[in-house]
């Protein structure tokens, strides 16, 4: 009997399956951050990651060591999302910083809970240090010295990454700003009703201790305005 070739049949023909795109860092990269940005930093893990590209957590390391990579790489990938000046201007240092700090805040606020992953740790990545190069320029366009530039660009990034942090707990816990200031009136009402022998001054100001909003600058304003004025005051 010859041989032939398959006779064509009637109804859909069989699918292929889609084609797979190659693994690299942006797609991994990708796949974290939409993992952050649903679920917060704890869900950010190899495993999750090639779940969510359809491919076992191992596939991954060929482009990370391990976690702690991946997070920087996620955190850098944040940090690119930061607006800085063009050039720093002596004129408009003060209010340069300010705007690189509010930006580094809020841009962190915006990716849940990342601002977590920069705690304690120093900024060597491309972005991190893109950013602190700028504020190097900036502060030394104030006419601060050297010393006193390096002191303050840590104080500055601390000071915006704790209150960011401290920010994402609220959104993590889901907290409206209606709760949160119910929360609030509750806080003031037991602040003032504090034993007024014990805790006079506690007592005293209990609105003001407990004033502010937690989606509002006015308190990071304040503490950012504290913090310019005591590196302007080391000026020679």
């Amino acid at each position: 009997m010859d041989d032939l070739p398959p006779a064509p049949r009637r109804g859909r023909p069989a699918e292929r399956p889609p084609r797979r795109l190659p693994l690299d860092r942006e797609r991994i990269l990708d796949a974290a951050m939409d993992l952050l940005d649903r679920r917060g930093l704890n869900a950010v893990t190899m495993r999750a990651v090639g779940e969510a590209l359809d491919t076992g957590g191992a596939s991954l390391y060929a482009h990370f060591a391990n976690k702690d990579a991946l997070v920087e790489g996620l955190l850098d990938r944040v940090y690119e999302e930061v607006p800085l000046p063009e050039r720093g201007d002596p004129a408009r240092w003060q209010e340069q910083v300010k705007d690189i700090v509010r930006a580094i805040r809020g841009t962190l606020v915006a990716h849940r809970d990342i601002a977590r992953a920069s705690l304690g740790t120093v900024p060597t990545s491309p972005q991190a240090l893109r950013i602190t190069d700028k504020l190097i320029e900036v502060l030394r366009a104030g006419g601060l010295s050297d010393q006193t530039v390096a002191y303050g660009i840590d104080l500055l990034a601390l000071y915006a990454t704790s209150v960011a942090y401290e920010e994402s707990l609220y959104i993590k816990d889901g907290l409206t700003q209606e709760q949160f200031d119910a929360w609030r009136a509750d806080m003031t009402h037991f602040m003032a009703s504090l034993p007024v022998d014990r805790f006079p001054h506690v007592v005293a100001i209990a609105g003001p201790l407990t004033a502010g909003s937690y989606e509002g600058d006015e308190r990071f304003v304040f503490g950012l305005d504290v913090i310019l004025a005591g590196l302007a005051a080391q000026r020679s």
